[in-house]
């Protein structure tokens, strides 16, 4: 299995296809196969692009096996740099897709390497991200999928997903009023922007993408009757929207 190492730390990554390279990054409890799996196995895209999928540190196969991880947000930036310059040396840029905290990562990692990005598609994204996350492993979605997933675990799960809604939306007020510099940042971004949210979203509440909306003017926005995973939830019509985009955009 592809893995490589930075700062001491082992991380998984999928590397699939051949031509304009696209960057999927997950969201918060999965990983590049629970998020990606129906684009990274789908002839149409293996076709005519290089698809790179990382496990974020403290996820799936890039977790050392705690139950629970914390890691600083600057180091999956870092990671990703590395993985993309280093590890694979791509000499074209990629257009990055971000589902949910990935959307987040996407534009900090444009932000801090202006220039390196051909463009970006935002998959229920969230504006902000603390300096430090947790990697909540045995919640992980990887681990709660399959046959034997227990009514349980369902339930917990539920419950989970409600409290993040509560717990999102205050600390994005709190976040709102220290970020000028940052939300001013994103208004200057120049290269081609796709976000797709839904409009019944139970984990994101609608603050994120009116914050979004507004400060990322350029961006082109779809809106999908679902709830926040758009990717498996919707999957036709988000794969005929994101080739589309990536046919468009690519780095000539």
């Amino acid at each position: 299995m592809p893995y490589y190492t930075r700062d001491g730390y082992q991380l998984y990554y999928q590397n699939k296809g051949d031509g304009q390279p696209v960057v999927l990054i997950h969201g918060y409890l999965g990983s590049s196969q629970s998020h990606w799996g129906r684009q990274l196995n789908n002839s149409q895209f293996l076709l005519g692009f290089q698809l790179i999928a990382p496990d974020l540190r403290g996820y799936a196969k890039s977790s050392i096996g705690k139950r629970v991880e914390k890691h600083r947000t600057s180091d999956h930036i870092l990671d990703l740099h590395f993985l993309l310059t280093e590890q694979l040396q791509l000499q074209r840029k990629p257009i990055l897709v971000g589902y949910s905290i990935g959307g987040t990562l996407a534009l900090l990692y444009t932000l801090k390497y202006p220039g390196s990005v051909q463009g970006i598609v935002l998959v229920s994204p969230r504006p902000f991200l603390h300096d430090v996350t947790r990697s909540w492993n045995f919640l992980a979605k990887e681990k709660r999928s399959g046959e034997n997933k227990s009514s349980s675990i369902s339930l917990l799960w539920k419950i989970v997903k409600r409290i993040q809604k509560a717990v999102t939306y205050v600390s994005a007020k709190r976040q709102y009023r220290k970020s000028t510099l940052y939300l001013e940042q994103l208004e200057k971004i120049d290269i081609p922007l796709l976000m797709l949210h839904s409009i019944k979203d139970t984990v994101n509440p609608s603050i994120l993408y009116e914050i979004l909306k507004k400060h990322l003017p350029q961006a082109e926005v779809i809106e999908f009757e679902s709830d926040h995973g758009i990717t498996h939830e919707r999957p036709e019509e988000f794969n005929k929207i994101l080739y589309a985009f990536l046919d468009q955009n690519r780095n000539k």
